[in-house]
């Protein structure tokens, strides 16, 4: 039987399925809001210096982890099971990465995402949220990595260009570079939805940059 890991046209397609493949269609804007998170704090002030989070809200973010926890192991369960009845099954495998990722555990993540390279090598979304993962433990250069392949796979990836730019900038320190990165992002899409920050930010880092050659 064949199965259409990304399309729900697919006749032949197990109705069991069905909420892996509207996972896979709703991937790329779930990797994109992700995006958008993933330097938050930091986009906001735009000061090379700031590093980490504000603690406000630290409480309630806790207590939001505690309620999601549940859900995610859920979702790890059934995917575990499809998986177990279908060990090729991309959908399933690409659904059990991000549930690993939405619940902040990268090292399975990355496991699962890893997994599903090695049967679609040139997903521009799962190389992406793999690099997030690398990011998020630590691994700045192996992101950037990851980033690029999924550059060149997809030349117009938003959200691997996104990222790109928020660890040169925030985890390199590598100004030049993010700014190189971030503008080429604004070329092409200039009503990106960080558009006037990531100019804010360039701007910022121009003139550090300046400065640091005084």
């Amino acid at each position: 039987m064949t199965y259409c890991a990304y399309h729900s046209r697919c006749a032949k397609v197990k109705t069991i399925l069905r909420p892996l493949i509207m996972d896979a269609q709703m991937y790329k804007a779930r990797a994109f809001i992700l995006a958008l998170l993933l330097s938050l704090t930091a986009l906001s002030g735009c000061s090379p210096s700031d590093e980490g989070a504000s603690k406000a809200g630290q409480d309630n973010a806790q207590e939001s982890e505690e309620l999601k926890e549940p859900y995610y192991h859920g979702l790890v369960k059934e995917y575990t099971s499809l998986l177990a009845q279908d060990p090729n099954n991309l959908a399933a495998i690409i659904a059990l990465g991000n549930a690993y990722f939405d619940s902040g555990e990268w090292n399975d993540a990355v496991t699962y995402y890893t997994r599903a390279l090695q049967v679609d090598p040139k997903n521009a979304d799962v190389r992406t949220d793999m690099g997030t993962s690398f990011r998020n433990m630590g691994m700045h250069k192996r992101a950037l990595a990851e980033y690029r392949h999924a550059l060149k796979h997809d030349p117009s990836h938003q959200n691997a260009r996104y990222n790109m730019g928020v660890v040169y900038a925030y985890d390199i320190k590598d100004y030049h570079a993010a700014i190189r990165v971030w503008n080429s992002l604004l070329k092409f899409s200039p009503n990106h939805p960080r558009a006037d920050q990531m100019r804010s930010c360039i701007i910022t880092f121009k003139k550090v940059t300046r400065k640091g050659k005084q």
